[in-house]
């Protein structure tokens, strides 16, 4: 095992330091959702409704999932992002009887128009590291992430008291 990833050659300060980073990234990225939301007139629950929506149409149900709203909250937001023109509804192809919400094209131009540039920042930045760099952050965001939604899950379900 090399020195870089010998869990005995860490600085101690080294995990204090990344949880300190990540507190940071985290802050940052709900900054910047906040930003662009704000810019939009958007609650938080109808932006994350339409990021969602971003790689594609959604039940009603998954949207209430995505934007924490219960289902009848959930209509009611899609309801208002309809009438403000972020959003439509449209019969499922394989089921007629399904109802699918879609963003609507301006929507998903206005929001791309915040997105895409940091999506491609991104892209760049990544593109500076070895493919055993890569192997090495996608493992440790998807530790991240399930250790993120395991105390979301933990957070929503146990009593305040």
């Amino acid at each position: 095992m090399s020195e870089r990833n010998s869990p005995n050659k860490h600085r101690p300060d080294m995990h204090e330091h990344i949880l300190n980073l990540i507190g940071q990234w985290q802050d940052a990225t709900q900054a910047f959702d906040e930003a662009v939301g704000n810019k939009l007139g958007l609650i938080t629950a109808e932006h994350r409704c339409l990021k969602a929506l971003m790689d594609g149409p959604k039940t009603a149900g998954a949207l209430a999932q995505a934007s924490g709203l219960t289902p009848a909250a959930a209509t009611s937001m899609i309801d208002r992002l309809e009438k403000r023109g972020f959003v439509e509804r449209q019969r499922d192809g394989a089921d007629r009887r399904k109802v699918l919400v879609a963003m609507t094209k301006p929507a998903s131009d206005t929001l791309g128009k915040f997105y895409t540039p940091i999506a491609a920042d991104a892209a760049a930045m990544l593109a500076k590291f070895t493919p055993s760099d890569l192997s090495i952050i996608e493992n440790f965001i998807e530790a991240a992430l399930a250790l993120q939604q395991a105390h979301v899950d933990r957070t929503v379900s146990e009593p305040l008291a």
